[in-house]
């Protein structure tokens, strides 16, 4: 067996039992008055807080120890069966209100939580404690006195149950709870020094009004709700565990003065004093419990609202981000199909569709500017017999040598595509200031140079030229003013080129109209 196991079987048990004898005796010579009625009943406090912080596997220690102290508590005043009896109604008072309370909360309890202290203040005060009262009357009324009615003894029993039950029990099994410990450990010092100040008030609170004698009508405001002020600060400011620590503090200080016969609730019935009291006490500490559990789940729900929103925040932004994202790839997506709708695949220059739209636009742009264009159109000639005899896959490199041949040889403001198959168009803007006969012969000797390498021998090729100067007409009518020109050029033997309403463009085979 561990030291923790040894710990938990035997040292706690015993301290428990010691306490539960401490109060008992306190119960009996600073809690009771002239009478014997007791304002409150603490040693029963100490077993049920002590039920509530263990397990139930390791209870029959703790009813041991309480049984043992409540005989030896008892002797000198009862016989020992009788004080077996007072045991076994104490033990299943205490037994009873923590078996319905882990019943009820299916958990250990929690201070902080208002429904867990509802449960404990109906359990305590409804349940276990007139339940228990049933026995502490009969034992008075059948085995020691009948002078005073049954009914009077099991409301005594009950109330003074109930009030040490209620005042001492949140407090002791906070004491005893590790988690709520560590949880109240973390002040600093102007914070320690806060609390200090609250027990130094409340203190002197409690003796102006309990022990000073000033709660005459001369003295109307020290009342006894000045003592509330501070343990509920304590409360709203340090949580259940320092506020139940004062507010048992101060209740104790109420109880022992009245049954000293000093304070306000003194009357001429000890009777009647002792419900003050109680009712006082009672009402004071399930004040400050409440109001410390409230603050806390505020605070606690405010907290989550808050880790909530910087939550929601944070999937806004990882939102906003990826969205961002997306519609790049978006927008480079269809950057990418607008591109490949308007290039051509095998030679990666524009392609029919993109040329036109280029040639419409550039029509628009004389239109404004009155600055002639024109459209250039290159036929490779008698292509198909070199997809027939080498295959396409030569002929597609002989288009690809083809367009990089005429690319070189343009201006960065001319537009070169495939307007299909082999025959290619140039759009030569502000054609007015170019030399056109010039350019069309350096273009068809481009092509002339072009020597594409196959087997032990290279494929050479040569085009046919029509070009077409804009005079106002629409794109597509000039583009038909250059394919006549072509077809001109190929009728005329081919490797030259033709100018359509111009005359004659000179070649490399001489001139053609």
């Amino acid at each position: 067996m561990t030291l923790y196991s040894l710990c938990r079987v035997s040292v706690f048990p015993l301290l428990i039992g010691l306490l539960y004898y401490s109060g008992a005796y306190v119960g009996v010579h600073f809690a009771a008055l002239e009478s014997g009625i007791v304002v409150l009943w603490p040693p029963n406090a100490v077993l049920l807080a002590a039920l509530l912080s263990r397990p139930p596997r390791y209870w029959w220690p703790l009813l041991v120890a309480v049984l043992c102290a409540e005989v030896l508590a008892d002797v000198p005043v009862f016989t020992v069966t009788q004080a077996l009896l007072f045991g076994a109604i104490n033990i299943t008072e205490c037994l009873l209100a923590a078996s319905l309370i882990r019943y009820f909360l299916n958990r250990e309890m929690d201070w902080y939580e208002p429904k867990d202290l509802s449960v404990f203040l109906f359990t305590v005060f409804f349940i276990a404690s007139p339940v228990a009262a049933l026995g502490g009357a009969s034992v008075y009324y059948f085995l020691l006195t009948n002078d005073t009615s049954f009914l009077t003894f099991w409301r005594l029993w009950w109330i003074g149950d109930a009030t040490g039950l209620i005042i001492l029990t949140p407090f002791l099994h906070m004491l005893f709870s590790a988690r709520f410990r560590r949880q109240s450990a973390n002040g600093r010092w102007p914070q320690r020094l806060e609390l200090a100040v609250a027990w130094i008030v409340s203190l002197m609170a409690c003796f102006l009004v309990f022990a000073g004698n000033l709660h005459s009508e001369d003295y109307l405001a020290l009342t006894p709700i000045v003592v509330v002020v501070a343990p509920v600060w304590v409360a709203i400011r340090f949580g259940p565990l320092a506020g139940s620590c004062l507010a048992t503090a101060v209740a104790l200080y109420v109880a022992f003065t009245t049954a000293a016969g000093a304070g306000p609730f003194i009357r001429e019935s000890e009777s009647h004093s002792a419900l003050l009291t109680q009712e006082f006490t009672v009402l004071f500490t399930v004040m400050v419990l409440y109001i410390a559990a409230f603050v806390h789940q505020n605070r606690r729900k405010s907290n989550e609202l808050r880790e909530a929103l910087s939550e929601v925040r944070q999937l806004n932004q990882a939102l906003e981000e990826r969205v961002r994202l997306r519609t790049e790839e978006l927008y480079e997506a269809n950057q990418r199909l607008q591109s490949l709708a308007l290039t051509d695949e095998l030679t990666g220059i524009a392609n029919r569709r993109k040329m036109k739209l280029l040639g419409e636009d550039e029509v628009k742009r004389s239109e404004r500017s009155q600055r002639a264009f024109s459209v250039i159109l290159l036929d490779i000639d008698y292509f198909k017999g070199v997809n027939d005899q080498y295959g396409h896959a030569v002929g597609d490199r002989c288009l690809q040598e083809f367009v990089r041949a005429i690319a070189s040889s343009l201006r960065s403001v001319d537009r070169f595509g495939r307007w299909g198959g082999e025959e290619f168009m140039v759009i030569v803007p502000d054609s007015d200031h170019v030399d056109l006969a010039h350019l069309c012969e350096k273009l068809l000797g481009c092509v002339r140079g072009v020597a594409v390498p196959i087997d032990d021998h290279h494929i050479t090729l040569t085009a046919s030229v029509g070009v077409a100067e804009w005079d106002g007409a629409s794109f597509d009518k000039l583009v038909s003013e250059a394919d006549d020109a072509l077809y001109t050029a190929k009728a005329q033997g081919r490797d030259r080129a033709e100018l359509k309403r111009r005359g004659l463009l000179p070649t490399g085979g001489g001139t053609l109209v």
